[in-house]
């Protein structure tokens, strides 16, 4: 035996097996997991709000789901360490697909395969096999003009055997669908993860930035909170009142916020609003200048909702408006007071008051002001006007907060509002945003103001002068002795302190605290009237002093004995108002702020161009269909096995095998088909 030698290492080429992560990264399966996730997630950041606050989220799903949804990432889902990681895994995914399968996309749209043999056409999807009549040459020439009439390309190659195959080839471009398609999603996710914040999520984990949790000023914000020019993309807002300018703006991040620099300025010269008659916003815009150190000369312009301000990569939008500072007077009336002595402030919204009381030392949070505040009408008051919703005037929202932070919140309006025909000032309170607000009713006196009241009420929280009233008012009479007059008079203004504590829940307690059970019916019913009798005594010195009577013992017109039914419910629930304090609107010169929205994104363009591509990959996909066409011809005199008497018996000359394929299994490729086999058939008959 002879001696084999192996040819050089070099001159072997051994094909490499893909690893099994290659594998992985290029699977159908995982490429199709991912997807549903970004499809999952994007119907999540659809369906719940982004970029909200953390307590509004606390107040719609409560404390534990609130935890729960911020741990999956669900409040900034776009921004989300999974979701940054599933377009990471996708980007490798395709593009480990397309750097194994686009070679073959591409040689796929170049080859005719006009090497096939005659058994590999019969296994087409649809083949025909028949012998012509016409000469070798004549078969040939009709089947390459057939085919390029048809808008095939061809391509003829002869056979060893003598044959000729011509092979057709029309939407090869199809390919290039796959390629488009696959290539788009490559692109959108670099466009995606340029708008990510892998920056961010970086300086977290070295522990270089750091979410800003507290409530303060620019200056004492954390340094590891700011954010600079090093920060490829950013969507943030920030409100900027009439005449005040900036070049900051806050991003909402993980339970708290950012402080993005802006390279350039940008001032608020003007905010204009106008509104529906429902009272809501029908339109609002805001004249901005931007200045950069760039520029030779200020950028003015007028931006409005969906019409916004673009600079390099910056975009500025109109989203919001709010409070810019209004200025605001403001009267706060102690409740307990035995005195009219209303502390007058001079305040602006977003300002903090220091409140010192006997009761304790409180701030005045003044969060908010609206000029107009719409409520549907009535049905009476539907009827009477005509018109469906009424103004109730400017309001103010502010909290007030004990040494503790214990807050109440409360929503006081101006002006009065009419309920069953009575004018009232409302004002809500409530102890959590979780709340609703629960309204008191402060009675309009016959001016539409709340003088009667608080002289009303400070003569209920006189005790004293209340005595002496009663004294001027009903004398001792000359049947009764000092002593039980004393009483009387005593007993009088011991009940006006317990009703002022308690109202008359506060009397039926003390008789039941204090009155033998068989004589607490009795009791009851002396003390109810006798704290009636003191009530309207009050009331009565009060009309006098107003001018509305002569004297106690004129007749009380209805409407005020209406208010003072009223404003005995009212003084009622003053014991559940919290601090004993209102605030009373007595002025205010709006200042209007405009809402900003202002993104950086690099990566806007790159995804636009990347739908672009899928867009023109999936018209490739669906619109163009790549067929092909073998026509196999072969002279019959060259068969072996037929002899020349059959041949010149039946006059054939050439045999033809036709095979079509189309990418896209459809009724009309077998149709076209079998046209085309008909065409070929009816050449030979018309040669005969």
């Amino acid at each position: 035996m002879t001696e084999q030698t192996l040819p050089p290492t070099s001159a072997v080429k051994v094909a490499k097996k893909p690893s099994a992560l290659m594998n992985f990264l290029g699977s159908m399966n995982l490429a199709v997991t991912l997807l549903m996730m970004l499809s999952i997630a994007s119907v999540i950041g659809t369906v719940l709000q982004q970029n909200q606050s953390f307590q509004d989220y606390i107040i719609k799903f409560g404390p534990f789901w609130t935890q729960v949804f911020n741990s999956l990432g669900l409040f900034h889902v776009y921004g989300a360490a999974w979701f940054v990681l599933v377009l990471v895994f996708l980007l490798l995914s395709t593009s480990v697909c397309v750097s194994r399968n686009a070679p073959g996309f591409m040689k796929d749209m170049k080859q005719f395969s006009e090497k096939l043999s005659r058994t590999a056409l019969q296994y087409q999807p649809n083949h025909a096999s028949f012998a012509t009549t016409n000469s070798f040459e004549e078969q040939q020439n009709h089947a390459k003009a057939l085919l390029t009439y048809k808008g095939y390309k061809t391509k003829i190659h002869t056979r060893d055997d003598g044959g000729v195959m011509v092979a057709g080839m029309k939407g090869q471009w199809n390919r290039l669908g796959y390629l488009f398609t696959h290539i788009s999603i490559i692109v959108i996710c670099i466009g995606a993860l340029l708008d990510s914040n892998l920056l961010l999520k970086y300086r977290e984990l070295t522990g270089t930035l750091k979410a800003e949790t507290r409530t303060v000023s620019l200056s004492d914000v954390d340094q590891n909170s700011w954010l600079g020019p090093e920060n490829m993309s950013f969507r943030g807002s920030v409100n900027v009142p009439e005449g005040d300018k900036t070049d900051v703006l806050f991003l909402p991040y993980e339970n708290g916020y950012l402080v993005q620099k802006l390279p350039f300025t940008v001032t608020n010269t003007d905010f204009r609003i106008e509104y529906y008659d429902t009272g809501m916003p029908k339109s609002f815009e805001s004249d901005l200048i931007l200045v950069d150190p760039e520029l030779d000369e200020p950028i003015k312009a007028t931006i409005a909702v969906n019409h916004p301000l673009y600079y390099k990569n910056y975009a500025i939008y109109q989203s919001s408006f709010g409070d810019g500072g209004t200025k605001l007077k403001v009267n706060v009336h102690p409740l307990l007071s035995p005195e009219i002595n209303p502390l007058a402030l001079e305040t602006t919204v977003n300002k903090i008051e220091p409140l010192k009381t006997p009761m304790g030392t409180f701030k005045a949070e003044f969060n908010d002001f609206k000029m107009f505040n719409i409520v549907p009408t009535t049905e009476e008051e539907l009827a009477a006007t005509g018109k469906k919703v009424h103004n109730n005037g400017p309001s103010i929202i502010f909290k007030v907060r004990n040494e503790q932070g214990k807050a109440w919140e409360y929503e006081n309006y101006m002006m009065p509002s009419e309920q069953e025909g009575r004018k009232f000032f409302m004002t809500g309170m409530r102890e959590t945003q979780a709340d609703p607000f629960r309204y008191l009713f402060i009675p309009a006196d016959a001016n539409n103001k709340k003088d009667r009241f608080f002289n009303y009420l400070s003569l209920l929280n006189n005790p004293q002068k209340a005595v002496t009233i009663f004294k001027t008012m009903y004398p001792k009479a000359e049947d009764m002795t000092v002593q039980s007059y004393d009483m009387q008079t005593k007993l009088l203004e011991q009940l006006l302190v317990l009703y002022r504590q308690k109202g008359f829940a506060g009397i039926t307690a003390f008789v039941e605290a204090n009155v033998p059970e068989k004589d607490r019916e009795k009791v009851a019913e002396y003390y109810f009237g006798q704290t009636t009798f003191a009530l309207q005594t009050l009331y009565l010195h009060t009309l006098k002093q107003e001018g509305r009577i002569a004297d106690h013992q004129a007749e009380v017109l209805p409407a005020d004995q209406a208010w003072f039914e009223d404003a005995l419910n009212t003084i009622a629930g003053l014991g559940k108002y919290g601090p004993p304090m209102y605030f009373e609107m007595t002025g205010f010169t709006e200042i209007q702020a405009t809402g900003l929205q202002i993104t950086k994104s690099p990566g806007k363009d790159v995804v636009y161009f990347g739908s672009a591509m899928l867009i023109i990959g999936v018209f490739f996909l669906f619109y163009l269909r790549q067929r092909r066409v073998w026509i196999y011809i072969q002279p019959i005199n060259t068969q072996s096995g037929v002899s020349e008497e059959q041949n010149d018996k039946d006059d054939l000359k050439t045999e033809l095998t036709m095979a079509a394929k189309d990418n896209r299994n459809l009724p009309e490729t077998t149709k076209e088909f079998e046209e085309l086999v008909k065409q070929i058939q009816e050449f030979k008959q018309k040669t005969l």
